[in-house]
């Protein structure tokens, strides 16, 4: 009776590596389609100005990828942000990535 509980026990935590690694793996994939598909779409680049209320500028951003852009406009209401103006640039660098 103990050898054969023993063993489902054994079984049950093989199983259950198993879809460890099927879940890590399953992961991992995902974040290799996301950073594709993200370098894919952020080929333009824009510079951004960000401005609080009364028009006073509070940030300047140059080369700034489509999803940057998308997560500060998401962004613009927790820190103050009224006005985004948004220009097309055709520069090659990242100024997050220095």
């Amino acid at each position: 009776m103990m050898t054969r509980l023993r063993m489902m026990g054994q079984a049950g935590k093989a199983v259950s590596y198993v879809f460890l690694g099927l879940n890590h793996t399953a992961r991992f994939a995902s974040n290799v389609a996301r950073n594709v598909g993200n370098g894919i779409s952020n080929k333009g680049l824009f510079d951004l100005e960000l401005s609080a209320d009364g028009g006073h500028v509070i940030k300047e951003l140059k080369n700034q990828t489509g999803s940057q852009v998308i997560d500060i406009l998401e962004q613009m209401d927790n820190f103050g942000i009224h006005t985004i103006t948004i220009s097309k640039n055709h520069g090659v660098s990242d100024d997050n990535r220095k």
